[in-house]
């Protein structure tokens, strides 16, 4: 456990020495808009999936209908 704490600090000291202390609220700002981002295109995808699929499930009832009452006639 021990060892794993020390990892952290290493990784945290290699982290302010590559990006450099001064530059680490840019990158957080930069993080944040990507991920918003991300997130924002997700749920577009999502909503167009759900529309999509309420579609295709519309049609195969309109389909079920359509031949229950050819069926019928």
């Amino acid at each position: 456990m021990f060892s794993g704490f020390w990892s952290w600090v290493l990784v945290i000291v290699l982290v302010v020495v590559i990006f450099q202390a001064d530059k680490l609220p840019e990158l957080k700002k930069f993080l944040e808009k990507s991920a918003k981002g991300g997130l924002d295109a997700a749920k577009k995808g999502a909503k167009n999936v759900e529309e999509k699929i309420a579609k295709v499930k519309a049609e195969k009832e309109k389909k079920k209908d359509d031949s229950e009452n050819s069926d019928n006639a």
